[in-house]
């Protein structure tokens, strides 16, 4: 096998592998970006620098999409020698980060695939030194292999890439994530009732007294809306009236509704003055709040003890739940998170299909004109 043809073979092979690797780092990150959000915080901490929420917020939705376009460039090999510099500017920030987490050690994992593949700080690294390595090559030898989107259609790839990877993140932030790569997912046991459960579930105690309450806050016979508020010092006027018209419906339907709160003993009676609630509120980590459910307030739904659907207050479309065309059926709050990615990943595999389909079409059209202007020498030379 001649050398060109073996460089073009590995060319090839590392824009699968490498691209891969970033695409599916900026999707699973996109997919939650609260969970990425998180993770950052983690990072800043460690660092001992201030976090500012909105610089904070457009970082990480920026970090997840570039990622990904970069990821899906180096698959196609748009951009060609400009792509693999640019992600290897990325891994040279990357890999002496990696390296430091290695060694000290500031946090349990990098994150650096959200919560769908977790990774030792140790292998992270290693994994950025074989990442860093392909990319090296792609420098030398990327314009070895063909791009599959001509350079007249690559803008549109951006923006294609682009509008995707933010509607996913917007979907993520503002609603759940439209995957769910965490320990309570729909049809899993919220609360721990015996120790023969899967896993442990979230132990909630009671905010006066300090006492495991477990066994109170769930409702394995019946239907029950949680709601979980990780920050509430963050909690708006406007959201208490929501979340007191939502227990007025749950009492009015025969469901139990009880909230799980994070928060000092002051802020958690300041914000029981203000909101006037009524149902029972239990207090919880915040850690363990945010591992259950996106959102300040989230809402989790569980009949007979088991997750229906979760979601944020604002992403339940009912500003007043005592309107007369709300349902009394809380299942019918959810939203068809599967349904709603599985239309967009196809829409945008169409659009990236019918760019590679025009960007070969006069490419193809060439190569038949010049097979037959070949063939009609052959006969008049015979």
């Amino acid at each position: 096998m001649r050398k060109e043809v073996v460089i073009r073979i590995v060319t090839w092979i590392l824009r699968i592998l490498c691209g891969g690797l970033f695409i599916f780092s900026g999707f699973v990150k996109a997919i939650d970006p609260w969970g990425t959000i998180f993770k950052v915080e983690e990072y800043l901490g460690a660092f001992g620098i201030p976090m500012i929420f909105p610089l904070l917020r457009l970082g990480v939705f920026a970090l997840c999409a570039v990622e990904f376009i970069v990821g899906c460039f180096l698959l196609l090999g748009c951009f060609r020698k400009s792509c693999p510099i640019f992600a290897a500017l990325i891994m040279v920030f990357m890999l002496p980060l990696t390296l430091w987490i290695a060694m000290e050690n500031p946090v349990s994992d990098c994150g650096c695939f959200g919560d769908a593949v977790v990774l030792s700080n140790w292998a992270t690294f290693w994994k950025n030194v074989i990442l860093s390595a392909g990319i090296l090559w792609l420098i030398r030898y990327n314009l070895k292999g063909i791009c599959l989107i001509s350079p007249d259609f690559q803008w549109l790839a951006v923006v294609a890439s682009g509008i995707f990877i933010v509607i996913i993140e917007l979907i993520g932030y503002y609603y759940q994530p439209l995957i769910d790569f965490r320990d309570y997912k729909e049809g899993s046991k919220l609360f721990a009732t015996s120790e023969a459960d899967d896993y442990h579930g979230i132990e909630t105690f009671d905010v006066e007294t300090g006492d495991d309450t477990n066994e109170e806050a769930e409702n394995p016979d019946g239907k029950e809306l949680v709601v979980m508020i990780p920050k509430i010092s963050m909690v708006s006027p406007a959201t208490t009236w929501k979340l007191n018209s939502l227990y007025e419906w749950s009492q009015e339907n025969d469901v139990k509704m009880i909230g799980i709160v994070s928060g000092s003993t002051e802020e958690i009676e300041e914000w029981e003055d203000l909101s006037m609630a009524s149902y029972p509120i239990y207090l919880a980590d915040d850690s363990a709040i945010k591992e259950v459910v996106r959102g300040n307030p989230g809402v989790v739904y569980l009949d007979n003890g088991k997750i229906v659907w979760k979601s944020t207050l604002n992403a339940i479309d009912v500003d007043d739940f005592l309107g007369p065309e709300v349902s009394g059926d809380a299942s019918t709050f959810a939203r068809d998170n599967a349904r709603f990615l599985r239309n967009c990943i196809f829409i945008y595999l169409i659009v990236m299909a019918f760019l590679v389909l025009i960007s070969f079409t006069p490419r193809l059209a060439k190569s038949i004109i010049v097979g037959r202007l070949a063939n009609r020498r052959g006969v008049r030379h015979h």
